[in-house]
């Protein structure tokens, strides 16, 4: 069941009898499918598909559903695996759900066990039953009630509840810790400039100073003569 408050993703992740006849492609659980697939409305996946998928509406990886490969939706919702990226508004990776690469979305909700590279442009909740293995995990807004090992980076806060943990390298603008919550590692304050301006512009500003400093150097000393 869908958890976003959205009723177009509600009504899709609950179809009426006509829309799962007249909308939603089924690849069911005896289906393998070898191939990139495209869709404008819903795809539901109980099988198994290797290649990537392209639906302009919502994706849904059922309990029983693999994919290997790279995902672009509106919606997606997992309860199966997926190994590949994902770029997406809305994403739900329910507690039987598996991810591992990457994932960029505007609105995240975790439960289920996640491994790789991980981006909520808004938010990111991390429910009870979530296991984070995170490269880097960032968002604006981080809600922890399960657990997260590695880097985390809130740029405006980072809640940890009663049942949360979190281990590893942490950055926040501002932290609330509920009596319970746990975290382990070292803490830094965020500062945007340091995320905002890439480490090879800031190399290439530094050594544009330095020569610039060494070339008047060298000019007062010319001059001087």
């Amino acid at each position: 069941m869908a958890l976003f408050g959205d009723k177009k993703a509600k009504k899709l992740a609950k179809p009426t009898k006509s829309d799962k006849i007249s909308s939603a492609t089924i690849i069911t659980s005896c289906m393998t499918v070898n191939g990139n697939l495209e869709g404008t409305d819903t795809i539901h996946i109980d099988g198994t598909v290797i290649g990537n998928i392209t639906v302009s509406n919502t994706l849904v990886i059922g309990t029983s559903g693999k994919v290997e490969g790279d995902i672009e939706a509106k919606h997606v919702i997992i309860n199966g695996e997926l190994k590949g990226t994902i770029k997406c508004e809305n994403l739900e990776v329910m507690k039987t759900g598996k991810v591992s690469k990457m994932i960029k979305a505007t609105h995240l909700i975790l439960d289920g066990t996640v491994d790789g590279d991980i981006t909520g442009i808004e938010t990111i909740k991390v429910l009870e039953h979530a296991n984070i293995q995170a490269i880097s995990l960032k968002s604006k807004t981080i809600t922890v009630h399960g657990t997260i090992q590695g880097m985390v980076v809130a740029s405006e806060i980072l809640e940890i509840g009663e049942k949360g943990f979190v281990e590893g390298q942490i950055t926040v603008k501002n932290i609330k810790t509920e009596e319970g919550g746990r975290m382990v590692g070292t803490m830094s304050t965020y500062q945007e400039e340091d995320f905002k301006e890439p480490i090879a512009k800031k190399e290439k500003s530094i050594l544009k100073k330095v020569t610039g400093a060494k070339k008047n150097s060298e000019d007062d000393f010319f001059s001087k003569k």
